[in-house]
């Protein structure tokens, strides 16, 4: 009788895989590859659907037919398949987020090989068979049984879940190291350390203790904060911070291979905590192999497998394929913390030149370009940056969307509703906390902003920029010893926030303290923070009355910038030149600044600023043309919208004696007038108008309101001179007051400016028009000996 051939078996390829369905396994070459059931079963239903987008639900009820699972053992079972395919886990299985999973790889049905059979056979006859020698049989016994052992060994190892009695908690943090580098090759020097704490970054599971803390521990401990982070000092820093574990790697060259290594350890007793090991082929292999790694190691912490596949974009998506651009991109980061922003530049720049792609480079690149004052440059990496925005990791589109909404489109309230879903998506980031501060105060919600800034404080105690926040928003509430607590905190800590220097000037200016103010302004001197001082100071100067020197140190700090190659930034100390030049009466100076002005660049500030100087000079013709160019180039601009064009038309008619619609046209202002933005100039500019209106009450009410708000007037290069309106807002009350008939109330008021402007220059307009009404009124101003002084310095001011 003749025995029946088997049917062939059915055998599906993909890559170099090969997959057995009827003998239900998965090898690789002569590799079995071990699977659990549910796991083959996914993996048969997707590549039986390959090519097509497979949703959750339908892949669900496909491997849990009787049983109701929720979606995390979808991902499980998704994560191991990844695993067990190794480096073509995600080229394979492709994720599309809130939707399903499609398998891309192209499959084909393989013939079985014909020897399979008769291999068999000849296994089986007796004829084939050698008995081997008796100490030769307990060899082969011998190595069997070891064989054995460790395939079990290793399979437990590789198959048992990550242990939980490490899991870290919302209050743990994990330090990434230097990695170990025999290869001889520099260019992964930095950029794997660098690459790793981006893919940990991506998770809101773990909290990376940040570059920045890393610098400024090292700084206290009176070691370079550029050092080498070694496994032991990594541990030694971790000890100190209350860091719960660091993360140590290595890379080995062998041949054309690189094997990359990655160990957690215990900060306090040296335990290793979690470790993975990986062989990429080829150099250009090595980041795509070190993320695949650093995934696993996530979950061997602690993180859910939810999690890991739902914040786990592959490191040369998230960042880029190129070692040498990320080398560059690396390199930068390094100048950026050090506060070295203008050498970083270039280093962002070769980045991106070497890979076009890049966009957390672009996103780098635009922070930095705001730091130096360049804003259209900054607008343009933004953008760039924010079109690339699907190819990064959740943390990273956050921080590009942010940019893009202030840089680009100067959108704050889309600002603001990005930080908060940040902050609800990675609750321990400090990044949303800063910058909410930052927002909310330029709209005068100072209480929240100053809850954002010490929770930021709280959750990064180590970041010089939060301390800065924290600062900043207390100056505004008129809290100036704690303004000045947070610097001195950030200075004991050895952080040297930025800009501190500047608060510190702005704090000594509303003392009075000529020495704190010189102390400040030495502290700068051959920095390239000193133009930025150089504008500050020509800021009190002017708020004192001592134009001529403020005019000087204006020109000072414009040539200063110009020489640095920054345009903008030198537009915007002659724009803020040319304001307080038209608001204190002086219209011919006002009107050549702003000429000079928009000759060397035209930004958002450098506008709009000259827009509302040559609308209290009543020139409405070149008011409004600013005010269209801002339209257009600026439509989504949410200051622009509620604050400066409103506050250049209303200066337009409040100058053609128009001055009910002036108040109708500030309306729109009140939200954010008392921001840093706005600064109250939209109060000022109301109160003119009522004054125009014979609305002696109400007029003084605004006047009041910039008196009462003194700390959001400090000098500070980002809002507009608004420190000269302190003066004016003596005049606008003493005015009122005069129009009231209260004439010890508008005696008081006189006494204040003139007090102020003890050592002011006699010819500011709004001066001898000051002292004019005073002597109409028979009131003789405080600080002069008798009238004829007074006449004496009219007369030189005529």
């Amino acid at each position: 009788m003749t025995e029946l051939a088997p049917p062939p078996r059915r055998l599906r390829a993909f890559k170099d895989f090969t997959l057995d369905l009827d003998r239900g396994c998965l090898s690789r070459g002569a590799e079995e590859i071990k699977l659990r059931p549910k796991v083959f079963e996914a993996l048969t239903y997707l590549v039986d659907h390959h090519n097509r987008l497979v949703p959750k639900d339908e892949l669900i009820k496909a491997l849990w037919t009787d049983s109701f699972v929720t979606d995390d053992s979808l991902v499980q079972c998704l994560v191991e398949l990844r695993r067990a395919l190794g480096d073509e886990g995600q080229a394979c299985i492709k994720t599309v987020p809130r939707r399903g999973y499609m398998f891309t790889a192209e499959v084909r049905a393989v013939t079985p090989p014909p020897e399979d059979a008769p291999a068999v056979r000849r296994a089986a006859s007796p004829l084939t068979t050698r008995t081997p020698p008796p100490r030769a049989r307990l060899r082969v016994v011998a190595l069997a049984v070891l064989a054995v052992a460790a395939a079990a060994v290793s399979y437990v190892v590789q198959n048992r879940p990550p242990a939980r009695t490490q899991a870290f908690t919302d209050k743990d943090s994990v330090l990434v190291a230097d990695f170990v580098n025999t290869t001889g090759d520099e260019v992964f020097d930095g950029t794997l350390r660098q690459a790793v704490a981006v893919q940990l970054g991506q998770s809101p599971y773990l909290n990376v203790f940040s570059e920045d803390r890393v610098r400024e521990t090292l700084r206290y401990m009176e070691r370079s904060p550029g050092e080498r982070v070694t496994r032991d000092l990594g541990r030694e820093i971790a000890q100190r911070r209350g860091v719960k574990a660091v993360l140590a790697g290595s890379i080995t060259s062998l041949g054309r291979h690189y094997v990359i290594g990655l160990e957690a350890v215990s900060a306090a007793t040296g335990e290793t905590l979690a470790r993975e090991q990986v062989e990429a082929e080829s150099r250009e292999r090595v980041l795509g192999r070190l993320g695949e790694a650093t995934r696993r190691l996530r979950a061997s912490l602690g993180e859910s497998l939810s999690s890991v596949e739902s914040h786990a974009a592959p490191i040369e998506q998230a960042t880029t394929s190129s070692l040498e651009a990320f080398k560059a991109y690396d390199l930068g980061r390094q100048k950026h913390f050090g506060g070295e922003y203008f050498e970083a530049i270039p280093l962002y720049r070769r980045a991106v030149e070497l890979d076009p792609d890049f966009a957390i480079a672009y996103a780098a690149l635009g922070i930095t370009y705001t730091v130096v004052q360049e804003p259209a440059l900054a607008a343009e990496s933004s953008q760039r940056a924010f079109a690339l925005r699907d190819r990064v990791s959740e943390r990273e589109r956050f921080y590009i969307s942010l940019r893009y909404y202030m840089d680009v489109l100067g959108d704050g309230d889309k600002a603001i509703e990005t930080l908060e879903l940040w902050k609800q998506t990675y609750p321990r980031d400090f990044v949303p906390r800063t910058n909410l501060a930052a927002r909310y105060s330029a709209i005068g919600r100072h209480e929240q902003a100053l809850g954002e800034a010490r929770e930021g404080v709280r959750l990064n105690p180590d970041a010089g920029v939060a301390y800065v926040a924290l600062a900043q928003t207390s100056i505004y509430l008129g809290r100036y010893q704690d303004a000045r607590a947070a610097i001195e905190q950030a200075s004991s800590r050895k952080l040297g926030p930025p800009y501190g220097r500047y608060m510190l000037y702005a704090l000594a200016v509303l003392d009075g303290d000529a020495a704190a103010m010189r102390q400040q302004v030495d502290s700068v001197t051959g920095t390239p923070t000193e133009a930025g001082m150089l504008a500050l100071q020509s800021e009190a100067a002017a708020y004192e009355g001592r134009t001529n020197v403020a005019r000087g140190l204006t020109a000072g700090a414009i040539d200063m910038a110009l020489r640095r190659g920054s345009k903008e930034g030198a537009a915007e100390y002659s724009a803020g030149n040319a304001l307080w030049e038209a608001a204190y009466g002086d219209c011919g100076r006002a009107t050549k600044t702003v000429t000079r002005t928009l000759a060397i660049a035209r930004g958002r500030r450098a506008l709009s600023w000259s827009a509302l100087a040559l609308g209290l000079c009543g020139q409405s013709a070149g008011a409004q043309r600013l005010l269209d160019e801002m339209t257009t180039r600026f439509p989504q601009d949410s200051f622009m919208r509620t604050s400066w064009s409103p506050m250049a038309e209303a200066a337009i008619a409040i100058h053609d004696r128009r001055p009910a619609h002036a108040i109708d046209r500030l309306q729109v202002a009140r939200r954010d007038e008392t921001g840093d933005q706005a600064a109250l100039w939209p109060a000022y500019l109301r109160g003119l108008a009522y004054l125009d209106q014979g609305a002696a009450a109400e007029a003084e009410a605004e006047f009041q309101k910039i008196l009462d708000h003194r700390g959001v007037l400090a000098p500070a290069v980002s809002h507009p001179v608004a420190m000269t309106l302190y003066p004016l807002a003596h005049v606008g009350r003493a005015r009122a007051a005069a129009r009231a008939g209260r004439v010890e109330d508008g005696k008081r008021a006189w006494e204040a400016l003139f007090a102020l402007w003890k050592d002011a220059d006699p010819d500011i307009p709004v001066l001898v028009t000051g002292k004019r009404e005073a002597r109409a009124s028979a009131l003789p101003p405080a600080g002069h000996e008798d009238a004829a002084r007074l006449s004496r310095l009219e007369h030189r001011a005529r």
